[in-house]
């Protein structure tokens, strides 16, 4: 004699299944694909203007300020980075840069 299961009892460890696959694959998807942070905005941008160091919008448009420093005279690895625009996302970070640069 075959054991025979109760009316309605596969489709429930049917779905019991498919919710164990749901969840394993919802936890692949959480642990294993990466968050994407964001990245925050510059405020301000430090660049070389004719030779002196100068204080831009972060989409270049200035300069807002121009400051008694000249790039020439500051190490090469400074001076070509203020060649491309040096990112400013705090005001604490711009009194540091300046400070750096020997303002």
């Amino acid at each position: 004699m075959r054991y025979q299961l109760p009316r309605g009892y596969r489709r429930y460890l049917l779905g019991l299944a498919m919710l164990a696959l749901l969840c394993i694959a919802a936890t692949v998807t959480v642990f294993f694909v990466p968050v994407q942070k964001q990245q925050p905005q510059a405020q301000y941008l430090l660049k070389d203007n004719a030779g002196r160091l100068a204080l831009y919008t972060p989409d270049g448009t200035g300069p807002l300020a121009q400051y008694d420093v000249y790039t020439r005279l500051l190490p090469e690895p400074d001076c070509l980075a203020l060649q491309q625009g040096v990112s400013i996302y705090t005001e604490a970070e711009l009194q540091q840069k300046l400070e750096d640069y020997g303002l």
